[in-house]
């Protein structure tokens, strides 16, 4: 047994054991005191860096008592000394998840409101995150593509009457190795259905691009890959013409844009045009709709859409994002009315804003949630949010909602299990849907909402 004052300086010297407890996470592990040190200049949150330090100073504390105490006796008393076995169990917990959580994941209070009538269920389909037309026209979509179990081959869902139908697409074959000669994937979809089909060569990178009437039509093909064209053609609304961006040969640097309208299909009497963008400068460009009716296409341009001609002169579009880092992807267009929403955040509570003849507003998420999915009513009354976690801590679950334009609140909300990533889309007939981890589920929007 060690004289008292012994002990005790042994106790204070080996608490600070405690700093070399390893905090091992799924890519790299470093010591307590290591990572405390490193917060301080990173952590700008000074509640979470006090935390910190009194869960470390109280597992100090811990540690310099036990072996206080374990040195006062015989053998049985040193036994003790594998507390050090569940403590660095506990401080990994509550270094790695219990604490980042607590301080990174905003407790969700909203209660579930589920008032409206079900359409249909289709079990077993998943709505694909599939690119279609950012502008918004009534009356809305009459189908959308999903996924199937157990391979998610594609498969179209069409309302009202909820029915599925494969798409025919080619299988690729196989290596001696098992090393698929090409890859096949969805690209845009128009309201109707018809979709652009990509497909990747294996062994060249080739992609060549189909348009797909119907999902039992054949194939027809529309490009192939060059270096002028960067990303796949949208598809018109009515699906009379597809149009891709390419750069323009013999530019740069800076390189110039222009885009390439063309029939989709041989009995199409749509006009086949080239729209120089050259005129508006060098940019970031992604080509986002086509609009055979107003002779219009619709591009990204850096951060915002720009409206431009078939004639090559440029419309105003109303567009007054504020703080939202919106992207091409997260915006959609109703008349002159617009619904944008965070494609990225460092830190903060994602947002989404809009301008609608129903109204005006923002919202904001729950912090630890980004959106997955918006969509946007025909008549401009109601918007629809998918919210999933940015985290993998913590039991944040995945939320479905929707809300008035005209006021922000909800009329509709359901919690549904963590990472489901629900695709929402407003269809034609004033049906709503949503997916889950069992299906598609088809709701009728009531007309008083």
């Amino acid at each position: 047994m060690a004289q008292p004052s012994a002990r005790r300086w042994i106790a204070a010297i080996g608490s600070f054991g405690v700093y070399a407890i390893p905090l091992v996470g799924p890519h790299a592990a470093w010591f307590l005191g290591e990572s405390l040190l490193q917060g301080f200049g990173s952590n700008t949150q000074i509640a979470w860096m006090a935390t910190n330090v009194a869960v470390a100073v109280a597992a100090q504390v811990l540690a310099g008592v036990v072996l206080y105490w374990s040195l006062g006796g015989g053998w049985v008393r040193k036994m003790a000394w594998l507390v050090v076995i569940p403590l660095t169990a506990a401080l990994n917990v509550a270094y790695l998840s219990a604490i980042p959580a607590f301080f990174l994941i905003e407790a969700d209070s909203a209660s579930e409101r589920n008032p409206w009538t079900e359409h249909c269920f289709v079990r077993g389909a998943e709505l694909r995150p599939i690119r279609t037309s950012v502008i918004q026209a009534s009356p809305g979509p009459r189908a959308w593509w999903a996924a199937l179990p157990p391979d998610a081959r594609p498969t179209l869902l069409r309302v009202p009457d909820c029915s599925l139908t494969d798409a025919v697409l080619p299988k690729a074959g196989q290596s001696p190795e098992g090393y698929l000669d090409f890859f096949t994937s969805l690209e845009f979809a128009s309201p109707e259905g018809a979709a652009i089909i990509e497909q990747r060569d294996r062994r060249t990178s080739l992609r060549t691009w189909f348009m797909l009437v119907d999902p039992g039509a054949p194939l027809q093909p529309l490009a192939a890959s060059s270096d002028r064209v960067q990303s796949p053609p949208v598809l018109s609304r009515r699906g009379d013409v597809v149009a891709h961006l390419e750069t323009v040969v013999g530019s740069g640097p800076p390189v110039l844009h222009r885009v390439q309208v063309r029939k989709a299909t041989s009995e199409s009497t749509a006009q086949e045009v080239e729209v120089d963008l050259a005129p508006l400068g060098p940019a970031s460009y992604a080509l986002m709709d086509v609009d055979t009716q107003t002779r219009e296409i619709l591009v990204w341009r850096d951060d915002r859409p720009l409206v431009v001609g078939f004639d090559g002169h440029t419309r105003p579009v109303p567009f007054e994002p504020g703080e939202i880092r919106a992207q091409y992807s997260t915006y959609l267009r109703l008349g002159q009315g617009w619904v944008a929403w965070d494609a990225y955040r460092e830190d903060g509570p994602y947002q989404i804003g809009w301008s609608l003849p129903g109204g005006s507003g923002r919202h904001r998420t729950t912090t630890g949630r980004s959106i997955t999915s918006a969509a946007v009513d025909p008549t401009g009354r109601l918007i629809a949010i998918s919210e999933t976690t940015t985290l993998s801590i913590g039991n944040a679950r995945d939320v479905v909602y929707v809300l008035r334009t005209d006021t922000g609140a909800d009329v509709f909300r359901i919690y549904l299990p963590r990472y489901t990533r629900s695709q929402v889309v407003f269809f034609e007939g004033g049906l709503f849907g949503y997916s889950n981890l069992e299906g598609t589920r088809i709701l009728k929007v009531p007309e008083a909402q």
